[in-house]
């Protein structure tokens, strides 16, 4: 679901800034990664994206669910010749979205993670005063193991 948040929120974004190729290949992406966890729900089998191999994302998801998201693929390509309705589309995919959720068992709304108001926001306040904290000698603002490399 982590994909999948941070898909979504990358189509807000794009939306509100009218940068409509961005929101029609993240909605594809989007799709692709909400279908495979919506598969879970019926008893699909777990795969990371990071493995490398392939995958089918539309397995054992019902075919009405799988030709709702595609439809939401085909209305984000639409967007760049006629965006008005965005909002209103953007309104509909939240709600499929949180139908996958909800299938999953996780009912509690999910924390933004690439928005100023999420843990990028935080991100960015410790980077403005990790220089700050070096020069005085202070201890570091995060664990040395959240900023390693992965």
């Amino acid at each position: 679901m982590v994909v999948t948040q941070e898909a979504l929120e990358d189509v807000g974004g794009g939306v509100r800034a009218g940068q409509w190729r961005l929101v029609a290949a993240q909605t594809r992406h989007l799709v692709q990664s909400c279908l495979y966890v919506r598969g879970l729900a019926y008893g699909g089998e777990p795969y990371l994206y990071e493995d490398g191999g392939a995958v089918d994302p539309c397995a054992r998801v019902p075919d009405d669910v799988r030709v709702e998201g595609l439809r939401f693929v085909h209305e984000a390509n639409a967007l760049a010749a006629d965006p008005t309705g965005a909002e209103e589309w953007l309104g509909r995919l939240r709600d499929w979205v949180a139908v996958a959720q909800r299938e999953l068992g996780l009912n509690a709304e999910l924390p933004e993670l690439r928005s100023p108001n999420g843990m990028f926001g935080g991100l960015r306040l410790v980077r403005g005063w990790q220089e700050a904290v070096d020069e005085l000698g202070l201890p570091a603002l995060l664990p040395s193991e959240w900023i390693k490399p992965l």
